[in-house]
């Protein structure tokens, strides 16, 4: 070699040109060497090796989901205040955390000065009865005493007006009888006057009646007016003493239903001035309030079925169910995001996004007690929107479009080195799983799918390059369901965690 160079080199001082031909060809040459195989697509071992990368068809679970973070609460709890203010309290009878049976006291107040607002709302009530009944009677005894008067006046009268008639009567028929002038004159002066006292007393007799008519009148509505200032004063005497009765009653705070005391707002020698004193929960009954994005929330349907996982509880994936979506959003910075996934030898590929933007209420019922389950606790939930069990599934990217409008995939026939179509029927998707049918699918078909993998030296390549992918789906193989809070992902061998 050394003296083939040298004989070069000599050539080259001697001839330049033939120099730079001879440099031309041996660069065309070895260029020749390393793209020929490449545009014959031989390995070493002779055989042809195509330029994409391929994946074993194999049947799995896909699970389409939305992953949401929420709280844990009771889904019957009550607040429990007093119908009291500025009261002393005198003792709390119970902490948090201990359990109560409804009826049971929880608080006890001072309650001395509304025992004697009772007490004195009590002797106003009876006061006012006495009065009461002292002023009807007086209105009533007027009543009595004007009809009495009236009777007697009447009587008395009508007696007048009798005797001054029988005296006209009289002194007119003297007047008749008269004959002389002298008699008649006398007769006439004794007839006006009989006539003069009769008329008198009639009008006497009908203004003594029609006065005592009109004190009978203001009798009776003096009686009816007392009848309904007592009736009055009567009530708003009785309403004080309610009132009263009731403010001393409300000190008698107790527990509205069995549960867990999981708040106390007051302590013994606190002045109580309103507001909430203890909340009970029903610890056995649990829910997951959380928030979904409006991105993700009219996928959200109530009664789907939710995947819940707490710290508390590890691995243990508890059953939910949801039971509420609100209709409009509310304040919330719960994170929400979407997961799609893949179980037995699927995956998932989903993103989770972080928003501290308005979402949507959704509340999860937890369908079994779990005694490790807190209120308060942070759960992250991954809400079951689609599920397909035991499919044929492939990536995305694995799915083209014939001539004929077709969904088509492509298989690769490693005895023949060559490819074949299979018409398909896409189903389910996820963000990289699609559920594939068709006639022609069977266990360990080789997918191809597209890729920019060169020709490999040996089947170990190829695998690590299969490996490689499968880290980018995060394995499907690991075991799991994908998009399963804590589930795994899913690819065809690697082994990643989701959430």
């Amino acid at each position: 070699m050394k003296k083939f160079l040298g004989k070069i080199g000599c050539g080259m001082k001697k001839h330049k040109k033939l120099t730079i031909l001879l440099i031309i060809i041996i660069v065309l040459l070895i260029t020749a060497a390393i793209l020929i195989p490449k545009f014959l697509g031989k390995n070493e071992n002779g055989m042809q090796t195509a330029k994409e990368t391929t994946v074993s068809l194999s049947k799995m679970d896909l699970t389409s989901s939305v992953s949401a973070t929420g709280t844990i609460e009771s889904a019957k709890a009550k607040t429990v205040s007093a119908d009291v203010t500025n009261v002393k309290v005198k003792s709390v009878k119970v902490s948090e955390g201990d359990t109560v049976k409804k009826g049971q006291t929880l608080v006890t107040f001072d309650e001395s000065d509304l025992q004697d607002a009772l007490t004195e709302a009590e002797d106003n009530l009876s006061d006012a009865k006495t009065q009461a009944a002292s002023e009807l009677s007086l209105a009533q005894r007027k009543l009595s005493e004007a009809k009495s008067t009236y009777s007697t006046q009447n009587k008395k009268t009508k007696n007048t007006v009798a005797s001054a008639k029988r005296s006209y009567e009289q002194a007119k028929q003297e007047y008749r009888n008269a004959k002389s002038a002298e008699e008649k004159q006398k007769a006439k002066e004794t007839l006006d006057k009989a006539k003069t006292t009769y008329e008198q007393a009639v009008s006497e007799r009908e203004n003594t009646n029609k006065q005592n008519q009109s004190n009978i009148a203001s009798a009776k509505e003096a009686v009816t007016n007392a009848k309904t200032n007592n009736k009055k004063t009567l009530r708003e005497a009785q309403k004080s003493v309610t009132e009263a009765s009731e403010t001393l009653a409300a000190c008698a705070v107790t527990a509205p239903m069995s549960g867990t005391v999981t708040a106390v707002g007051v302590e013994s020698g606190d002045s109580y001035s309103g507001g909430e004193m203890f909340e009970i929960s029903d610890c056995t009954d649990l829910q997951v309030s959380t928030t979904v994005s409006e991105y993700d929330i009219t996928k959200v349907k109530k009664g789907q079925k939710v995947v819940i996982l707490t710290d508390a509880t590890d691995e243990e994936e508890i059953e939910g169910k949801i039971t509420y979506v609100a209709l409009t959003t509310g304040s919330s910075s719960l994170s929400s995001s979407s997961t799609e996934a893949g179980g037995n030898t699927g995956g998932s590929n989903g993103s989770s996004t972080s928003s501290s933007s308005d979402g949507y209420e959704v509340r999860i019922q937890i369908l079994k007690e779990n005694k490790n389950l807190r209120v308060g606790m942070t759960a992250k939930c991954s809400i079951i929107l689609e599920e397909a069990s035991d499919v044929y599934a492939v990536p995305y990217d694995a799915i083209h479009q014939n001539t004929n409008g077709d969904s088509v995939i492509y298989v690769k026939d490693s005895s023949t080195n060559t490819k074949k179509e299979i018409t398909v029927t896409k189903g389910m998707e996820s963000d990289y799983y699609v559920e594939v049918t068709g006639d022609g699918l069977s266990e360990g078909l080789m997918v191809i799918l597209p890729s920019d993998t060169t020709s490999s030296k040996s089947s170990s390549d190829s695998d690590k390059s299969s490996s490689g992918l499968s880290d980018m789906m995060g394995g499907m193989s690991g075991g799991g369901r994908g998009g399963v809070p804590g589930g795994n992902g899913g690819g065809p061998s690697g082994g990643g965690r989701g959430m």
